[in-house]
């Protein structure tokens, strides 16, 4: 029956699901993103496959019920990727197949892992863009002041995911742990001891006790007391222990990155677990807990998981020592609202370029998340602009406002149809770049712009002009992207004078292009801060590479040339003063002579 499960490509051999009744010791299939496999379901005709990620596929044979989306036997295979429908595919990831019958419930894995990227760069990738568009602290925090910081490549997931679940538990531990501290758990014990108060009852062991020695006035009775040195209280103790041994870890590792960057976001972390600390070993030092043996069989436990403190103690626990099973598709089901890894490389690497220019000088003002102060989740859509511009700590001597847009198109096409503040025109078929980034002077008057194309693919394919290539797509950005401005303002215009070409509303308005690819990570050139050479410049961008120079290089290049270009403004000015001196010019503001 199951033999009827299977994956197929075009020159592959057959790959064949093996089911188990247990979910999680199950067997995993495992095949590359963006391959053209088909899933074929042939039987048992009475059958249902549920399967994590049906959503991302267009199929209408999907089929949805209480159980979730689920598919059912046929002829036709259902595409696990097709070329021709590249926005529904699978993304790299773990995906669930639960096949219900009437019979029985088996199950079995799908493994999909990324063709460019490995598994854990595509993690951090994913784990940037998460905390960055869901405001969090760690990869990318963006407060009021707008500062920036980043240094998610230094810990691994699973110290991630634990920062995360900390984050996450904070307000719900500190209650718990205030009222458990006060009002654990108790149960009533034995005891014996000599008393005047004869409501105590006497039995077997209190006769021999009394016979066998006397006390003036006092008999040998059995009492109750309230204790704490319960099972359930050791299993508490021992989960607290687990706890605090993955905080003090954790902490560790915060000090040690603290020691070599400086972030504002690892302070904020290194606060968190500290307070996490200071409270299990007040709670395990300092309450009725300091006397309590730690338990590590959970059997006598059984009553506590009836309490819902001690239950949040165990689910902490458990989250906190098994963080690596909670892949993204288990903790959060493909949130995001991209389906395909080349869009999230590409939301990723807008990300970089803000922190690069952040890195530069450059502070946001306002745009994307910079909008909401407290900072709840905003998505990236095409379009999006963020406004920045310099600061004092800027290394440029002129004054630079920035508008950083992405995935926006460049409508006008046509010179007279440009605006101040929609400034450029094309003339070529491609005007959508990935990250455009356009320079204004102080006044808000455009200058150029710089542009930036993300490319999910090997720098082979990029530098091409054949079919899948982006060669002609990049040199088009280069050299068929116009502006009049800034010439065609008041403040411009006399330059014209001195600048021929200003005359023309055709003039090119592009520094510089760049394209920004993952690179082949066993190529060790790949691995450097170079700066590959071209018509369009090629730049590493992989998260595995933690300290590359090449985004921050190549922006700060183009920024020098505008500086150049606001010099050579200057000396302008004074050629034209010399000339108007000498009465060489009739006219300053439209720049005839």
């Amino acid at each position: 029956m199951q033999d009827n499960i299977f994956l197929e490509e075009k020159g592959q051999p057959k790959k064949q699901f093996l089911f188990s009744d247990d979910e999680l010791n199950s067997s995993y299939l495992t095949i590359k993103e963006n391959s053209e496999w088909s899933l074929f379901f042939k039987e048992p005709s009475n059958g249902k496959l549920y399967m994590d990620g049906l959503d991302l596929l267009l199929d209408e044979r999907i089929n949805h019920d209480d159980g979730g989306l689920f598919i059912q036997a046929s002829d036709r295979p259902y595409y696990i990727y097709d070329h021709r429908q590249n926005d529904k595919k699978y993304l790299p990831g773990l995906y669930r197949l639960k096949l219900v019958t009437p019979e029985a419930i088996k199950y079995s894995w799908l493994k999909i892992v990324p063709k460019f990227l490995s598994e854990g760069s595509l993690e951090l990738m994913r784990q940037d863009v998460e905390n960055t568009v869901k405001g969090l602290a760690r990869s990318f925090r963006a407060n009021v002041n707008g500062s920036l910081s980043n240094y998610s490549a230094f810990l691994s997931f699973e110290e991630l995911q634990a920062l995360s679940v900390l984050n996450e538990n904070y307000k719900k531990f500190n209650s718990n742990s205030y009222f458990i501290s006060q009002l654990p758990r108790v149960k009533t014990t034995p005891y014996y001891a000599w008393s005047r108060n004869v409501k105590h009852s006497i039995d077997n062991r209190s006769v021999i006790k009394m016979s066998m020695q006397k006390r003036n006035n006092a008999l040998y009775l059995k009492n109750y007391k309230l204790t704490a040195n319960t099972s359930e209280n050791g299993v508490l103790k021992r989960e607290l222990i687990d706890i605090l041994n993955i905080v003090n870890h954790i902490q560790s590792n915060l000090l040690n990155i603290a020691g070599k960057i400086n972030s504002s976001s690892i302070q904020e972390d290194l606060d968190l677990v500290n307070r996490y600390r200071l409270k299990i070993n007040y709670i395990l030092s300092n309450t009725w807990l300091k006397d309590v043996k730690a338990v590590y069989d959970i059997g006598g436990a059984a009553n506590a998981y009836l309490d819902h403190r001690y239950i949040f103690f165990r689910d902490l626990q458990w989250k906190l020592l098994h963080v690596s099973n909670f892949q993204p598709r288990f903790e959060r089901q493909y949130q995001y609202y991209w389906h395909r890894t080349d869009l999230l490389y590409e939301i990723w690497g807008y990300i970089k370029v803000l922190e690069a220019l952040n890195n530069l000088g450059f502070k946001p003002q306002r745009g994307w998340i910079y909008d909401n102060k407290n900072l709840d989740f905003s998505g990236l859509k095409s379009g999006t602009c963020v406004y920045m511009c310099c600061t004092k700590d800027s290394k440029f001597k002129y004054h630079m406002n920035l508008k950083v847009k992405y995935d926006s198109v460049i409508r006008p096409n046509e010179a007279n149809k440009v605006t101040p503040s929609d400034p450029l025109w094309y003339s070529s078929s491609h005007n959508r770049p990935d990250i455009r980034i356009e320079i204004y002077d102080q006044d808000m008057i455009f200058q150029n712009a710089i542009i930036l194309d993300t490319k999910y693919r090997r720098l082979k394919d990029i530098n091409s002009f054949k079919k899948g290539g982006a060669l002609e797509q990049l040199n088009s950005y280069h050299d068929q992207i116009f502006s009049p401005y800034p010439f065609e303002t008041d403040k411009y215009s006399k330059y014209k004078y001195f600048n021929y070409e200003a005359n023309y509303k055709a003039t090119n308005s592009i520094l510089d292009v760049g394209a920004l690819y993952p690179g082949d990570y066993k190529n060790v050139s790949d691995q450097s801060d170079i700066l590959k050479e071209g018509r369009p410049k090629y730049i590493v961008l992989n998260p595995k590479i933690l300290r590359s120079d090449a985004l921050m290089s190549f922006l700060r290049d183009c920024f020098e040339k505008q500086e150049q270009l606001f010099e050579r403004f200057e000396k302008w000015d004074k050629d034209w003063q010399i000339l108007r001196n000498n009465g060489s010019l009739s006219n300053p503001v439209d720049g005839s002579f």
